[in-house]
């Protein structure tokens, strides 16, 4: 293993835990390289950390260990699956059939998801590095995998990358495959994909949906992937507007509704603007009893752009002329560029500046199968809010 030597201020952040590698990091940054090398990373000529390389947004490489004498092989990845696969239990114990098995550098290995989907598994590559070391990973996934169906990878750093059956664990392929989640019926995209179609971390989410949406006009704004159309009108929602800039996140919902056999209370799915929507729907005096916006950090639009850090409370306060006067309100995000505080704040501003009373009944974090990395990111992307509107 090549050693290469680090700077000061890096060793002092490797040792106390952060996992991620950037090029100011290296003493030589001509040292780093793009082909999933196991390095070992050392201050002075004492070892620090073994790594791997790997070209990753503005990273160079993730931690692997910080035994010195620890070998980075088909049995040290094994160890890590194996313990991260313990930690799902509980869920497995729930009869939970779709969850993220291994939840990359919040289990301990950065560049790498992998997911459950009823017996199938997918494993999701962020960068072309750690694909290069594909041979221990897949050794290491054969040996902790007790019973699957199919195994498939969706390599995330090539542009339009579809998902794959692995030939060798994957003997009868399939393109979708259902799973099913608090009694609701989700179609996974599996062999030829882009996108597996269900975002796993709103679970939560979708149960409180199903719970709140009975009898109620619901709208959905930027739901592609996250189901809660699904649970809305499983959950009997009366009526459901759908709104998306996606051209795929209809052809999506439809294949939802047609897994749960829905040919009445079919939603009104606009592929449209959301911006354009929300002055639509305002001009429109539309009124909804249950609306759910799940945010992007940025978004492009024909009415101008949105940036979650500058943006939010104009967008938050649209959002709300829209909410009846008892309705539930879900905002939910997966970007690290706001915090839950920050998301509270904003929300509880717009609704102050409208008048607006409410509670806030309950605050929507990481599930047990996603973990983070508190010395890389303080929380995890995954946040939401649940707002009750009073009269």
């Amino acid at each position: 293993m090549r050693a290469i030597e680090i700077t000061g201020a890096a060793a002092s952040k490797i040792e106390g835990g952060y996992p991620k590698l950037s090029l100011k990091d290296l003493e030589q940054p001509v040292d780093a390289t793009d082909n999933g090398e196991f390095v070992a990373l050392q201050k002075s000529g004492h070892f620090v950390a073994s790594a791997y390389l790997a070209q990753e947004g503005n990273g160079i490489g993730w931690i692997l260990s910080r035994k010195e004498n620890q070998a980075i092989n088909a049995a040290f990845f094994e160890q890590l699956f194996r313990k991260a696969f313990q930690l799902r239990a509980p869920l497995v114990g729930q009869r939970v059939t779709a969850y993220r098995l291994f939840n990359g550098m919040g289990d301990g290995l950065g560049g790498l998801a992998i997911d459950n989907f009823d017996g199938q598994i997918l494993l999701t590559w962020e960068n072309a590095g750690l694909y290069h070391q594909r041979a221990f990973i897949m050794d290491a996934l054969n040996q902790v995998l007790d019973e699957y169906k199919g195994v498939y990878e969706l390599k995330r750093y090539q542009a339009q990358a579809t998902i794959t059956p692995v030939t060798d664990l994957a003997a009868f392929p399939q393109q979708q495959q259902v799973v099913t989640e608090n009694g609701i019926n989700y179609e996974i995209q599996l062999a030829g994909g882009m996108r597996p179609g269900l975002d796993l971390a709103y679970r939560e989410v979708r149960h409180q949906l199903k719970n709140n949406s009975h009898a109620k006009l619901a709208l959905h704004l930027l739901f592609d992937q996250t189901g809660f159309v699904t649970a809305s009108i499983i959950g009997g929602a009366v009526q459901s507007e759908a709104v998306d800039q996606k051209n795929s996140a209809k052809t999506n919902l439809v294949a939802e509704l047609s897994a749960n056999k829905i040919t009445q209370k079919m939603p009104k799915v606009r592929t449209m603007d959301l911006l354009g929507y929300l002055d639509y729907a305002t001009k429109h005096e539309l009124k909804f009893d249950v609306i759910t916006i799940n945010l992007p950090a940025f978004l492009r639009s024909k009415k101008g752009n949105f940036n979650i850090r500058k943006d939010l409370n104009t967008l938050l306060q649209q959002v709300f002329t829209l909410a009846t006067k008892e309705a539930d309100v879900f905002i939910t995000t997966e970007t690290p560029a706001v915090t839950i505080k920050g998301l509270r704040q904003a929300a509880q501003t717009a609704l102050q500046q409208l008048g607006q009373a409410f509670i806030e009944k309950e605050a929507f974090k990481q599930p047990l199968d996603f973990p983070f990395n508190p010395e890389y990111q303080r929380e995890s992307p995954i946040k939401g809010l649940w707002f009750k509107f009073q009269r």
